[in-house]
């Protein structure tokens, strides 16, 4: 076998462009796949790094609800599932004094962090003391912010640092590997850890926890699942006002912060993978080619003793060469298709660091370049076993370089190709015009003229809700003067980002536990919110200051929730009532209907949505909007003068144009679409090249018959439309394939492709105009020679 390399890399060495032309096809494969395999490890397959990571669970309310203060507290004193059971919410907080620094933080109990089965690096954790009423305020940082702000000083613990403008003592620094992951925090990199003190809390109607906790050893996450949906069944007993018919769940970590990801790198990797088919059909089609002209070598070889497994060896020996280069050559392709993937977004930085290379990574880089030997060499070798040793040597290799069965072999890897091409192609463009779809429907709210940010009133300073209250109304009277400004509005919530909602009471509906009313978005705003973010009143009228007066409150409702509640009344006027036992929590009525923006995420459906302006329930985040023509670095620097003179520890965060919030928000499938795009084209490029070079042997096999029809008379259109109709019938069976096989994964594309009820025309035959243009560019030169061939010397030709 020493013997048979050492030939082929001979044989390799004295065609030097042939075997160019042929490792880079390979490499691209072998390194979009291993690219494409790391990212799938560090995203879906191994997507954290703690200690028994398959431990961790969620535990939620309902369909995945969060927890209230007291039900939580319940589960987690009755529960014997768990080590470790803890609750958060996440927040902003402001570190510093002067000019503070915003940081992602959450709010937790002390079950939380040791939940995750990790040291802290420096200090201790957070303990069931800090949880209590009345402890010292402490808190637990980042690495990175132990390094950032304070230089990486180990003296910093015990020390007290400026928290949300109060002094907090630092406990505990995480480690450097260190990333949280969890429900509502999924891409951000938490910086600090703040105790949750629920002594007073008896609330069950409020949902706002998440729960996290490490299962015990030996129980799984079924076992789990049973034992709080059993204490649910107590506790529904128990407070049947609050509990009738609330249900708990217990779900795999892993399992919830993969599954909407999981479906798309899965793709991804699927679409890499049909590229990598593509380039050993690719390299077989240009080796079958290459050995029927070197039939005159194996004809000498055959006289000379070799076998026909001595031939077939040689022919494995060359695509193994091979793939050995591209292999080598596809690690650098790999490395620069890692760096393009912890590129794009989103991906949490622990995530981007974890795409690279492992002994995983190397190991099935190693079997896809063992792979890409055995699909690109069995092709020739077949050929080779299927050639007559007596026709090689009686012949001197010219009636087999013509063999049918080359010919048929040939044939058949070009529409394989051409077929994998079509289906890459319809996926590229499904994608594409979903994601230009995605954009059109959330285009409303995508504006440069109108700025965002978010503030965060933490600390003692903000604890009572007037004091709140007051602030925003301060800050909006400043803003509504800044020269060139046209609306300024604050909201509790931005679009397409989540939120907060509410169960409600329409019409004669009156409270009865045992029945789910509909869940109703809840967004705080001041009058001039619908304004600047430029949305329309299509019914009634816009919110006033008086609206927020009295025990009854004028809302602004949207399209979605007069579908819902109204369909057939007109929803000026109607009331909407808190679902609670005794008097309603609120009871608001409806002042005008604006159109729907869509709070869940660009791809969610709009939900039914309120919009008021409650006096005594501000939260400690809100959102600032001003509508302006000036640029946003025009406008920044004075929203944050305004900000400066009402409060100097506060920091204004995430200040984006609403063109920018949308940009963000449609990041995920604008990755997905440029992704496959590229391996579309990726693969069309190699087609061509597979095509060009067919369809190039082909010609020269039919040199004599070429010749004999140009003496003949025959023209150049004659012979051009000849050479292209025989690569013309090769890309329409290729294409009528692909339309099957496109077909074949329509469901499995309707779950992926966001807006595809039914398989679209449009892009099929966009994907057939694409590959018939690489197909035409393709076919020309060959064509073109073929039609300007002199008749003299194709008639010599042997």
């Amino acid at each position: 076998m020493h013997s048979d390399f050492r030939l082929a890399f001979r044989a390799l060495d004295k065609s030097r462009a042939f075997a160019a032309i042929a490792i880079i096809t390979l490499a691209t494969g072998i390194g979009g796949t291993t690219a494409m395999f790391s990212a799938l490890r560090a995203l879906v397959m191994v997507p954290f790094q703690y200690p028994g990571p398959d431990q961790l669970v969620m535990v939620w309310s309902g369909d995945y609800w969060p927890l209230s203060s007291a039900d939580f507290k319940d589960l987690r004193e009755k529960s014997t599932s768990f080590t470790d059971f803890g609750a958060y919410t996440p927040r902003t907080a402001n570190v510093g004094s002067g000019k503070p620094e915003a940081v992602s933080s959450i709010v937790c109990t002390s079950g939380v962090l040791r939940a995750f089965g990790v040291r802290p690096e420096l200090g201790r954790w957070l303990e069931t003391t800090d949880d209590e009423k009345g402890a010292a305020p402490v808190a637990v940082i980042s690495h990175a912010l132990w390094v950032k702000s304070f230089g990486g000083d180990p003296g910093l613990i015990g020390r007290a640092v400026r928290v949300d403008g109060s002094n907090v003592t630092v406990v505990g620094v995480l480690p450097a590997a260190f990333e949280f992951s969890g429900p509502w925090v999924r891409m951000d990199t938490i910086d600090v850890f703040l105790p949750l003190s629920l002594q007073d809390d008896s609330v069950r109607h409020s949902h706002w926890l998440c729960g996290i906790a490490r299962l015990r050893s030996g129980v799984s996450v079924g076992a789990a699942d049973a034992e709080i949906k059993a204490l649910g069944v107590q506790l529904s007993k128990q407070y049947p006002d609050s509990n009738t018919n609330k249900k708990f769940l217990v779900g795999s970590l892993r399992h919830f912060m993969t599954r909407d990801l999981s479906s798309r790198v899965w793709m991804l990797f699927g679409a890499v993978s049909l590229v990598l088919l593509v380039a050993c059909a690719n390299v077989a089609s240009l080796l079958l080619a290459r050995n029927a002209q070197r039939q005159g070598e194996f004809s000498l070889r055959v006289a000379l003793g070799a076998t026909r497994g001595a031939i077939t060896r040689l022919a494995l020996a060359e695509s193994g060469v091979l793939a050995l280069g591209g292999a080598g050559a596809g690690l650098a392709f790999a490395l620069g298709g890692m760096r393009l993937l912890r590129a794009i977004e989103p991906i949490g930085e622990a995530r981007r660091a974890a795409i690279g290379f492992d002994a995983p990574t190397v190991l099935f880089a190693l079997a896809a370049t063992l792979l890409v030997a055995l699909l690109a060499g069995l092709p020739p070798a077949w050929a080779a076993n299927r050639t007559s040793t007596a026709a090689i040597v009686r012949d001197g290799g010219r009636s087999a370089a013509g063999s049918r069965a080359r010919h048929r072999l040939l044939r058949g890897l070009i529409i394989a190709q051409v077929t994998v091409a079509f289906v890459l192609a319809n996926v590229a463009a499904l994608f594409s015009s979903s994601y230009l779809k995605l954009l059109a429907e959330n285009n409303p709210i995508a504006s440069e003229n109108v700025l965002s940010g978010a503030l965060n009133l933490n600390g003692t300073r903000y604890e009572k809700s007037e004091d709140r209250a007051r602030f925003w109304k301060q800050l909006a009277e400043r803003l509504e003067v800044l020269p060139g400004v046209s609306a300024v509005g604050l909201t509790s919530k931005l679009p397409l980002e989540g939120g907060s909602n509410t169960n409600a009471l329409v019409n004669d509906e009156v409270y009865d536990p045992a029945l789910q009313r509909f869940l109703v978005e809840r967004s705080s705003v001041t009058p001039g919110y619908l304004r600047a973010m430029g949305l329309a009143i299509v019914k009634g009228r816009d919110l006033q200051l008086l609206d927020g007066e009295g025990e009854i409150t004028g809302v602004v409702v949207n399209r979605t929730m007069v579908e819902k509640a109204w369909p057939k009344k007109n929803p000026i006027g109607e009331l909407i009532r808190g679902n609670n036992p005794g008097k309603p929590w609120y009871q608001s009525r409806v002042v005008g209907v604006v159109e729907d923006v869509r709070q869940w995420g660009a791809e969610s459906e709009a939900q039914p949505e309120m919009y008021g302006l409650p006096r005594d329930i501000w939260g400690s985040r809100v959102f600032v909007i001003v509508r302006s023509a000036r640029p946003a670095s025009q406008l920044t620097p004075l929203v944050r003068r305004e900000i400066a003179a009402l409060d100097g520890e506060l920091a204004l965060t995430n200040v984006r144009t609403m063109n920018a919030v949308v940009h963000d928000a449609t990041k995920s499938s604008r990755a997905v679409a440029g992704m496959v795009n590229l391996f579309m084209l990726t693969a069309l490029g190699l087609v061509a090249v597979g095509i060009y070079g067919t369809l190039s042997y082909h010609v020269l096999q039919r040199t004599r018959e070429i010749g004999v029809r140009l003496a003949m008379g025959a023209v150049y259109r004659d012979i051009f439309r000849l050479v292209l109709g025989q690569a013309s019938l090769w890309v329409v069976l290729g294409i009528s394939l692909g339309v099957a096989g496109t077909l074949a994964l329509s469901s499995a594309l309707h779950a992926t492709v966001y807006g595809m009820d039914r398989l679209p025309v449009l892009p099929l035959v966009l994907a057939a105009g694409a590959v018939g243009l690489a197909a035409l560019a393709a076919c020309w030169v060959p064509a073109h020679h073929a039609a300007r061939m002199n008749p003299l010397v194709a008639l010599r030709a042997d």
